[in-house]
């Protein structure tokens, strides 16, 4: 039995913290406050802190993912890699709705390249409001990702919806053994 510590990230609005709350078996830890900056964010909530919750799959053999939500803006970029100390894997959640939706995931990915290129963790790319903007399609998210020197899944999901995060999760802890198996190998 292994425990995953799993880093969440993503622009303000982009799901994390109600992806945790939906999927977490624990009351979810998190440190929201009232947003000051509404002008430039829409959204009465925001994270300045973190969201913690936890999540078990059968896949896992018992081990939990425990799940660490990192507040969007980018003021806050210090909590960012504080929190991604040993993280086993990364969530990049994307918000399709937003103006410039690949221009925020080049950010984050810029943001994390370290993490993600010479630490090889396992990386998974959930993106969220496709239902209030078909574009970019999961063939254009891709190929940023590529770009990028990135080999992860594309999942669409709804963070709102349990089954919909539960399959985005379920797909990363697959990779996780996958990633983790063929590590121990060499």
């Amino acid at each position: 039995m292994q425990d995953y510590k799993i880093l969440v990230v993503g622009s303000s609005g982009s799901g994390k913290t109600t992806a945790i709350s939906t999927i977490s078996e624990i009351d979810v830890v998190n440190t929201d406050v009232f947003n000051s900056d509404y002008e430039n964010l829409n959204k009465e909530m925001t994270t300045v802190g973190l969201d913690y919750g936890e999540v078990t799959f059968p896949v896992l053999q018992g081990g939990k993912l425990r799940l660490y939500g990192a507040p969007g803006q980018q003021r806050f970029s210090f909590v960012w890699q504080a929190l991604a100390s040993g993280v086993a894997g990364i969530v990049l959640l994307a918000d399709n709705s937003q103006e410039d939706p690949l221009g925020e995931l080049q950010y984050y990915l810029q943001c994390f390249k370290t993490l993600l290129s010479e630490t090889k963790k396992t990386v998974l790319l959930g993106v969220v409001k496709t239902d209030i903007s078909p574009v970019p399609d999961k063939a254009a998210w891709q190929q940023l990702l590529e770009t990028f020197g990135v080999n992860a899944p594309v999942v669409i999901l709804d963070a709102r919806e349990y089954e919909s995060v539960q399959t985005m999760l379920l797909t990363l802890s697959e990779q996780l053994l996958k990633d983790n198996h063929g590590r121990m190998g060499k």
